[in-house]
C-alpha cells in the first residue's frame, strides 16, 4: 500500500490515522471524526459480553440499519455484500457505567479485524433533504430500538406495519405485535437487563429482521462499516455508547 492509501484509504474523502485509530471522513461537505479503538475487535474486548442473536438472511445483499419503528430512513447502505446468511451479535456492557445495556450491535460478514473503517452511508440520492445528508452515517432512534434487515425484507416489514394501521387506526404495532417477542427474551442473555432483542420474520417474508435495544435510549447513533484490505465489507457496527444530540 502506498503513502496515499495509508493516509486516505481508497476513498479520497476519508483520512485514516492507523497509529491512533482515528478516521476523518467528509460527509456532505462536513468533516466528521471518530475513534475506532473500542470497537475495532469487539470479539476480544473484555468490557462486553458477546451474545449471538442469530443469522440474518440477506437475499439482496443490501442492508437496512435503522430504528425499526422510525421508518422514514429504512434505506439500504451504499455498499452491498454477497447474498446469504450472516451472524448478528450484540455486546452487553459489563462495566458499571453501561452494565446490562446493549453497547454495540454487529453484523459480521467475515470473522476478521477490518483493515479500515468508515461511517456507513446511505446514497445521497435516496435522502430527501440537507439535514438527512448532513447526518448521513448516523440514524435517529425514537423508540429505543435499532435493527438490521435486508432491503427486500424491509419492504415486507414496512407493508406489514402499514396494513396493521390501516386495519387498526388506534392500534399500537409495538404493543400488539412486537412486545411479546421481546418479553420472550427477558432472561437472555443473563448479562442484559432483559427484553433487549428479537429475531422477527414478517408474516409475508421468508427472511428476517433482527431488532435490538439502543443502549441509553433515544438519540442519534453512528453506524460504522469495516473493510478488508481489498475494500470488501467485513462488518457493520452500530455504536450505542456514542450518543449524539439531535441537531438542526
Amino acid at each position: 500500500m502506498g503513502l496515499f492509501d495509508k493516509l486516505f484509504g481508497k476513498n479520497p474523502q476519508t483520512k485514516v490515522d492507523t497509529n491512533n485509530k482515528k478516521v476523518k471522513q467528509e460527509i456532505f461537505n462536513k468533516v466528521t471524526e471518530f475513534d475506532y479503538t473500542d470497537f475495532e475487535n469487539l470479539k476480544v474486548n473484555q468490557s462486553y459480553d458477546r451474545f449471538f442473536v442469530g443469522n440474518i438472511k440477506l437475499p439482496s445483499g443490501q442492508v437496512v440499519c435503522t430504528d425499526p419503528l422510525y421508518r422514514e430512513l429504512g434505506l439500504p447502505q451504499s455498499w452491498t455484500v454477497t447474498p446469504g446468511e450472516y451472524p448478528v451479535y450484540i455486546y452487553i456492557g459489563l462495566d458499571k457505567e453501561f452494565a446490562g445495556r446493549v453497547a454495540y450491535a454487529e453484523l459480521n460478514f467475515k470473522d476478521e479485524v477490518p483493515a479500515s473503517w468508515e461511517l456507513s452511508l446511505i446514497s445521497e440520492t435516496l435522502l430527501k433533504d440537507d439535514f438527512e445528508k448532513k447526518m448521513n452515517g448516523m440514524f435517529p432512534v425514537e423508540n429505543g430500538l435499532g435493527s438490521f434487515s435486508d432491503s427486500e425484507t424491509w419492504k415486507f416489514y414496512n407493508l406489514e406495519i402499514t396494513d396493521f394501521y390501516d386495519k387498526q387506526k388506534d392500534g399500537n404495532y409495538y404493543n400488539e405485535v412486537l412486545e411479546s417477542h421481546f418479553k420472550a427474551n427477558v432472561n437472555t442473555p443473563k448479562t442484559s437487563r432483559g427484553e433487549d432483542w428479537i429475531n422477527y420474520t414478517p408474516k409475508t417474508s421468508s427472511a428476517n429482521i433482527i431488532m435490538f435495544g439502543s443502549g441509553m435510549g433515544d438519540g442519534i447513533y453512528p453506524r460504522y462499516v469495516g473493510f478488508d484490505k481489498n475494500r470488501q465489507v467485513v462488518k457493520l457496527i452500530v455504536d450505542f455508547i456514542q450518543l449524539t444530540d439531535k441537531e438542526e
